[in-house]
């Protein structure tokens, strides 16, 4: 009889939407760090939701332009969901220098982490799941492998190798790339996380009911655009 592993008899079978939920729940439970990079969409969102459930308190940490700005609009909105989540916003009160080598958004990030050590050494951000859940548009366009290898490929050089630059001495800790929860996104189909109609179809399941509506289904931007003129949420890539 087979002895290891104990849980072979599970191999094969179809992922459900509540064991990834357990899963994240689990990888936040163990992480010892009370503090939230918040950007008002959905992906921070929920990671502050299974924060509040862990947490007596919870700090969330948002970057824009003004107050006005969509991140910290709907960062405000998804505090003000919970009970025990203080948030704190980040108005830089002068231009942010690139530097030389600077990727898009390296600025922003290093401005952001610059703050925040301010108060934090630790802080939890939810890099690498737009790769791991299909969560930008290219993938909604051609929802290949070609095209989600691409951007998990990509995620080291363009993303990672960046935000362990440019966070400084802050520990920052990445949830969705933790073992447990990548293992089981890599045994989904991409049919099952993008189509024509939608991204990140299984955070979506996994948001609604926990998260207000316009967050949940609020368009996507990047960190890059934490300090860009935006106006208003427009349609389009």
């Amino acid at each position: 009889m087979i002895v290891y592993p104990s849980n072979w008899y599970n191999i094969g079978e179809k992922v459900d939407v509540s064991s990834i939920e357990r899963i994240i729940e689990n990888i936040i439970n163990d992480m010892r760090c009370e503090a939230l990079s918040l950007s008002g969409g959905i992906d921070s969102a929920l990671l502050l939701y299974f924060m509040s459930k862990s947490r007596h308190k919870v700090r969330a940490y948002t970057i824009g332009y003004s107050e006005n700005h969509p991140d910290v609009v709907y960062a405000r909105k998804a505090c003000e969901w919970f009970d025990n989540v203080e948030h704190i916003v980040h108005i830089p009160t002068s231009k942010v220098e690139r530097l030389e080598g600077d990727l898009p958004g390296d600025e922003f990030v290093r401005e952001f982490y610059r703050f925040v050590s301010n108060f934090e050494d630790g802080m939890i951000t939810g890099d690498g799941v737009d790769e791991l859940m299909c969560g930008y548009y290219g993938h909604q366009s051609d929802p290949t492998d070609e095209t989600y290898f691409k951007y998990i490929r990509n995620l080291l050089p363009s993303h990672l190798e960046p935000l362990h630059k440019n966070s400084g001495g802050v520990f920052v800790y990445l949830p969705y790339l933790d073992d447990r929860l990548v293992s089981v996104l890599s045994m989904i189909p991409i049919s099952e996380k993008v189509d024509s109609e939608t991204r990140k179809k299984i955070m979506i399941e996994i948001a609604n009911g926990k998260l207000p509506d316009s967050i949940v289904y609020r368009r996507k931007y990047g960190f890059v655009n934490a300090l860009s003129d935006i106006r208003e949420e427009r349609d389009g890539d």
